[in-house]
């Protein structure tokens, strides 16, 4: 018996448009990267007009030398109306949308008495409404081109595995965790597939680790790898879940890239 879709299309962007949402931040940048390489055309949306702006402009450099457009915006993710016109923007500027990934990600680690309402709210608009408004606009847009999509959701093993002093942060993503699996539900007649990433301790994160905080070291003392994660280590992932081929029957996931953290987290 023959394989109908051979391996080597699991890896094959080619001609593939994405938008990446948060790509001045490591892994948003590192997924830019890797769909380039694989072929696409990427969109790269910074999440702020300030030092993000700069980050993502070193991603487009890179992407740029493959051959690959990308052409840069600025998406304020806590506006619905605002990632809603981005995107109909860069779906005429690029000509058309394949694959959208979100990986927007703020940090904050306090205890639930000093965490404040603007904190709370803060830390939803960008860790989860960013992903609720991405896929609702990528969904109306593959839904007008009448195709296919490809949905990848970076979020964190906290919202698998609560810390305490940083429950807000774990909630945000916690309900990242439920959106993907009810999105992949919602959509998946449609042929849009939703997925996750989920990260563990990666080598961006040292500011998030306090010494004196035994809490935060089982970050690191848990790591079944023994070290920390890279931006790179993301990418891979990435673009098999955005594959048409890979994914024709894989939605509703998340995946931890966390070096076997959730094992004993």
């Amino acid at each position: 018996m023959t394989n109908e879709y051979p391996t080597s299309g699991f890896w094959d962007l080619t001609g593939k448009k994405a938008m990446v949402i948060g790509a001045d931040n490591p892994a948003g940048g590192a997924i830019a990267r890797a769909y380039a390489e694989a072929g696409a055309d990427v969109a790269l949306c910074a999440l702020t007009p300030d030092e993000a702006v700069m980050r993502a402009r070193a991603v487009r450099r890179d992407i740029e030398k493959m051959g690959r457009r990308a052409p840069e915006y600025i998406m304020d993710v806590t506006l619905g109306k605002n990632v809603q016109v981005t995107t109909r923007q860069i779906v005429k500027e690029l000509g058309g949308l394949d694959i959208v990934a979100v990986a927007p990600d703020l940090f904050l680690a306090k205890p639930i008495a000093k965490t404040t309402d603007t904190d709370l709210n803060r830390l939803m608009q960008v860790n989860f409404n960013a992903h609720f408004f991405a896929v609702r606009a990528a969904s109306e847009e593959f839904r007008r081109a009448g195709q296919p999509g490809r949905i990848v959701c970076v979020t964190s093993v906290i919202g698998e595995r609560g810390l305490p002093n940083a429950t807000a942060y774990a909630a945000a993503h916690g309900a990242v965790y439920n959106f993907v699996r009810a999105a992949a539900l919602e959509l998946g007649p449609e042929d849009i597939m939703v997925n996750g990433i989920a990260l563990g301790w990666m080598d961006w994160m040292d500011d998030r680790i306090q010494p004196e905080d035994e809490e935060a070291q089982r970050a690191v003392r848990f790591t079944v790898m023994r070290r920390r994660g890279t931006p790179e280590e993301v990418g891979p992932l990435a673009v098999y879940l955005s594959s048409e081929v890979a994914t024709r029957y894989i939605t509703g996931q998340i995946f931890p890239v966390d070096g076997g953290l959730l094992q004993h987290l």
